[in-house]
């Protein structure tokens, strides 16, 4: 165990919205593995609070039977559910748990991650060691073991049309552009400092820096929330990849596979343009 003997206090939030709970099992079930390690290294008080964006009490009384049924394989976590006042989007649904906490850190989840055993050890380890760090970001591969290039760049129109819009050969013709975005000039095997877009499938915070930001914009229902909090946490402290904290996403790009996504999309990037000038880059295409 850590010789410090302060009891550290960290929080998670986990929005849902009607969850495949064989999917969720095995997210609270890495959960509880990797909190069982931070448990044996430090003196740790761990809060996780799943919120249900469900917006039919039918869900959400299903869902905390389930959760009741597995209170022991979660031990080391104090449990809550609370239920959100309709579907509101992630990062408001993350900002209900965000407005009451009190802890040093704070974790913002996806309901398809995998944290590894060791990777909670290895960012209290990193935070403790960077106080200047607000927000770290993990190592994140598919479920093959592919790597996911997800420390980003600030993103242009022209980028968001690359990604999510351009056919093939637009996309190859460009490939150059797409990969500065994803700040492949750097080697993910290292820290990359400074990252501009982190993602929001695992985001490690500091919380009283979350809370000075006043948590996630809630004028975004799904997408581009990343960007922006990343945005602001950065006028505050730094952003960094951390290699040694590996999670695993099962990721899926539903924008490409039905309109609606595609459209929130679109309507959350107009909302990002207008807040940052989304034409200009930060960098050269």
């Amino acid at each position: 165990m850590n010789s410090n003997t302060t009891e550290i206090k960290i929080s998670a939030s986990l929005v849902v919205y009607r969850p495949d709970f064989n999917v969720l099992r095995l997210t609270l079930k890495a959960l509880a593995v990797s909190g069982q390690k931070v448990c044996r290294h430090y003196p740790a008080r761990l809060q996780l609070t799943l919120v249900d964006n469900s917006d039919d009490v039918s869900w959400f009384e299903c869902l905390d039977a389930w959760l009741k049924d597995r209170s022991e394989d979660m031990s080391c976590w104090d449990v809550d559910l609370r239920r959100s006042p309709g579907n509101i989007g992630y990062g408001r649904g993350n900002n209900l748990v965000i407005d009451r906490v009190e802890s040093d850190y704070h974790i913002v989840i996806n309901p398809d991650l995998f944290v590894t055993p060791y990777s909670l050890v290895q960012a209290l380890s990193f935070m403790d060691r960077s106080p200047d760090v607000g927000l770290l970001v993990p190592a994140v591969f598919g479920m093959d073991g592919t790597r996911h290039y997800l420390c980003k760049r600030n993103p242009t129109l022209f980028i968001l049309f690359l990604r999510s819009f351009a056919p093939a050969f637009i996309r190859a013709r460009f490939r150059n552009v797409m990969d500065r975005f994803e700040m492949r000039d750097k080697d993910y095997g290292e820290m990359i400092d400074d990252v501009e877009f982190p993602s929001g499938c695992f985001m490690f915070f500091r919380t009283r820096l979350l809370k000075q930001v006043g948590g996630f914009d809630p004028d975004y229902f799904m997408y581009f929330e990343d960007a922006d909090i990343g945005r602001k946490i950065r006028r505050i402290a730094r952003i960094v990849y951390v290699p040694d904290v590996k999670v695993v996403h099962m990721w899926e790009r539903g924008t490409h596979k039905e309109a609606r996504l595609r459209y929130t999309t679109i309507k959350s990037a107009l909302i990002y343009w207008r807040k940052h000038a989304l034409f200009h880059s930060t960098y050269d295409s």
